[in-house]
């Protein structure tokens, strides 16, 4: 037994002298890259078909007529400019009502009733658009929460072009509060404590250093937040109704075709993939150019 002790001892010593750590019976070890590089690639190739095939399909079944008759259509250019004002309109009150919701909650970050209104703030967000409409019209109809005092005032939002406007800022508002909010946490918190040490109020700071600072953000959250609004649909038709040169929208106008003329939905579709793709792609490379 002694002589069988020392002689595996002796050849594990040898092994580790020649710098063998396993037996001569190891496997090979398996390149994991040489798979997942791949498999990679099939996915990457599998999402971006998921997104462009329905683009190329609307494309050829529209054509390049049809895509330039939206531009002579009375109806459809009623529709874009509508869509334009709107959506204008929405993300000035974004900006407007936003920015100070970001700072308030931003400043009131660490009591647990923040979380709360975050939580609110976010909603519509994931809220179902459909879900949405319901609510608005609850709440603005003619006898509604805030619609019944309305009517004493005899003020009508429902079926207006007001009623546009909120239904866009109530889906697309969120989107800019979280761009906002997550540009406003990498602030380094010494920066407002070395602006109020120079004078300088919260108002201030906000308006004069934070702001200017972060121009990038806010720029990219509006134009985010303009797109969500300009192809906004299910809230809308709940709460504004489908009414030509009143309440139809680019989406509005779209539906309404689909009923007698597929072409020229699929133009009007087209039309407004290239307004969102060109206004995103204008707003990322003025980004980039600023460095």
């Amino acid at each position: 037994m002694e002589r069988m002790a020392g002689y595996l001892e002796n050849t594990a010593a040898q092994r580790l002298i020649k710098g063998e750590t396993t037996p001569k019976y190891k496997k090979k070890r398996v390149d994991a890259d040489r798979i997942f590089l791949p498999i990679s690639l099939l996915v990457v190739i599998l999402y971006l078909c998921i997104l462009c095939v329905p683009i190329i399909a609307i494309a050829k079944h529209a054509g390049l007529t049809n895509i330039m008759g939206t531009l002579t259509d009375p109806n459809c250019i009623g529709a874009i400019r509508l869509s334009a004002k709107t959506s204008l309109i929405s993300v000035m009150f974004t900006f407007l009502l936003g920015t100070p919701t970001v700072f308030y909650l931003f400043h009131r970050r660490n009591r647990r009733w923040t979380k709360v209104l975050d939580s609110i703030v976010q909603l519509p967000i994931v809220l179902p658009p459909a879900v949405a409409g319901i609510g608005l019209l609850l709440a603005f109809g003619r006898n509604g929460l805030v619609g019944s005092v309305l009517s004493r005032y005899h003020v009508e939002v429902v079926f207006t072009p007001a009623a546009v406007v909120i239904a866009q800022f109530f889906v697309s508002s969120a989107l800019y509060i979280q761009v906002l909010r997550t540009a406003v946490e990498t602030v380094p918190g010494e920066l407002f404590e070395v602006s109020y040490v120079l004078g300088a109020g919260k108002i201030e700071t906000v308006v004069k250093v934070i702001l200017p600072m972060l121009s990038k953000p806010v720029l990219l959250g509006l134009v985010l937040s303009w797109i969500r609004a300009l192809g906004e649909f299910g809230a809308t038709i709940m709460f504004a109704g489908n009414m030509l040169n009143r309440t139809r929208t680019i989406p509005l106008q779209i539906y309404t075709l689909m009923q007698t003329d597929m072409a020229m939905a699929s133009a009007m579709a087209a039309m407004l993939f290239v307004m969102t793709f060109v206004l995103l792609m204008v707003v990322k490379i003025w980004l980039k150019e600023q460095g």
